[in-house]
């Protein structure tokens, strides 16, 4: 009962927490994206033949799409998938956890008006539903940062900092370029802390988890021997001022209108109505760098500015800026310097909260709401419908011809259909062809299904037998029986 009333507070966030990560979870975001369905599919071969999708065993780096996916949550996810089945919830489960848990570090990192912080803002809500690596990987950075700050008081956890960090290398990409410089400043920062002789026993033993766990990767490089880093970094562009446009990228991430306002651009991770942050929290994050500023011979607040400066690293090399996603270490740093602003408020705190809580509203409703209609073609809605139509026809026809028109549709196919994976490394899929669909040429092939989009099949085709829908009404499959 004494816990309880000491972490009563700890308790109702986590609460929360679990509500809005869970909620109408099948339905928002609107599908699967085709990385959550490569992440599910993999994971299911994982777990019944020990194999990738393309046959290679147990690897470190998941080839996919060519996007050589990070292994952690692939891994993670192998086991749900495989004694739940297939479903929006099992290939998103490993995120949702991993967004509770971040929320439960926070409070014990910087305290309860952060953990509150973190559980209600659309950042943090946008990436911690779906299935996304970046967000396992936040976590483990999180618990690396919190258990290197116990760690000056209790050396034996900087075996359990050192192995969130380097796992947090095997769960996504950014973490490659971010946790090494953090880990540096962090080392710099607490030395006279940490490099005590009565510490040498668990740092030897730390540095030796260190060594090993980078081994593979060093081996590998930044996913699959680099061909991850070339395929998103300047340094591999053309005709690039590359000083320019890394100081220009890495300065757009502190954008106030990009954190707090909404995106100018449909984005599957950001909202046109609302910034990635509350619009009524922007003068506390002013506020606590004040704060911060007027703390700054403090060990914790050195450390907090070394993480504010370097978190847009990953971000800044790529050519795709703002990045919600590979900046997202960033929103941790954000919202505790934003719970310092608010803690010093003395006065109307009832009515401050009061805002946020409607700022948030304002927020869940347009992502419950809105954002699955607006962004539903992004996320590749239909392909569910599509995998029901093929396999209710399949076998009523001689062969199955699904549109690549919007990317990956044999996956979606796959992980949709709940197929078994060693009946299709065995050819059970042989009927099923996933490429374009022409639609004057193919309209000639014998007893053929024709599932296209509106501008492979066009509204006057003959023996169109269905038609799927986006959430708005627009026709998003054409399904034609030759």
């Amino acid at each position: 009962m004494s816990l309880l009333k000491k972490y009563w507070q700890l308790v109702l966030i986590i609460f929360l927490t679990v509500v809005l990560n869970l909620f109408w979870i099948n339905r928002v975001p609107p599908s699967l994206n085709w990385d959550e369905a490569a992440i599910g599919w993999n994971a299911k071969t994982i777990w019944h033949l020990r194999l990738d999708e393309f046959g290679t065993r147990l690897p470190l780096s998941f080839k996919s799409f060519g996007d050589f996916k990070a292994p952690l949550y692939i891994y993670l996810t192998a086991p749900v998938v495989g004694l739940f089945g297939a479903s929006e919830l099992t290939v998103r489960l490993v995120s949702i956890v991993a967004g509770i848990a971040s929320v439960a570090i926070m409070y014990f990192l910087s305290g309860p008006t952060a953990a509150l912080l973190l559980a209600i803002s659309p950042w943090h809500i946008l990436l911690s539903r779906p299935a996304l690596e970046a967000n396992l990987a936040l976590m483990l950075v999180l618990a690396g940062i919190w258990f290197f700050k116990e760690a000056t008081k209790r050396p034996i956890l900087l075996l359990a900092s050192v192995l969130s960090f380097t796992l947090s290398l095997y769960s996504y990409q950014s973490p490659k370029i971010f946790v090494p410089v953090l880990v540096l400043g962090l080392t710099w920062i607490y030395r006279s802390k940490i490099f005590k002789r009565e510490n040498l026993n668990w740092l030897v033993i730390a540095a030796t988890i260190t060594v090993i766990g980078l081994i593979p990767i060093i081996i590998g490089g930044l996913g699959d021997k680099g061909g991850r880093f070339a395929m998103t970094s300047i340094f591999y562009q053309e005709n690039i001022n590359i000083p320019v446009t890394l100081v220009k990228n890495y300065l757009v991430h502190f954008s106030p209108t990009w954190l707090f306002w909404g995106s100018t651009e449909t984005s599957r991770f950001e909202l046109n109505q609302s910034g990635l942050m509350l619009l009524t929290v922007a003068p506390f994050l002013f506020l606590g760098l004040w704060t911060l500023w007027k703390k700054r011979t403090s060990l914790w607040s050195k450390a907090i500015f070394w993480w504010l400066i370097i978190a847009p690293l990953p971000a800044a090399i790529g050519f795709e800026v703002p990045h919600p996603i590979r900046a997202y270490q960033l929103l941790p740093v954000l919202v505790m310097i934003t719970a310092l602003g608010i803690n010093e408020i003395k006065r109307f705190k009832i009515w401050l909260w009061l805002a946020i809580a409607v700022n948030a509203g304002f927020f869940l409703y347009h992502y419950f709401v809105t954002y699955p209609v607006e962004t539903a073609s992004q996320w590749q809605y239909g392909y569910k419908q599509v995998a029901a139509t093929a396999y209710e026809w399949e076998d009523k026809v001689d062969k199955v011809i699904i549109t690549s028109y919007y990317g990956q549709p044999y996956v979606f196919t796959y992980w949709y259909q709940d197929r078994d994976p060693q009946a299709v490394f065995w050819g059970s899929m042989i009927k099923y062809l996933f490429r374009e669909v022409k639609y004057d040429g193919d309209r000639h092939l014998t007893n053929t299904l024709l599932i296209g989009s509106p501008e492979d099949i066009p509204p006057e085709a003959k023996n169109i037998i269905k038609e799927i829908y986006f959430p708005d009404g627009k026709v998003a499959f054409r399904v034609v029986k030759t």
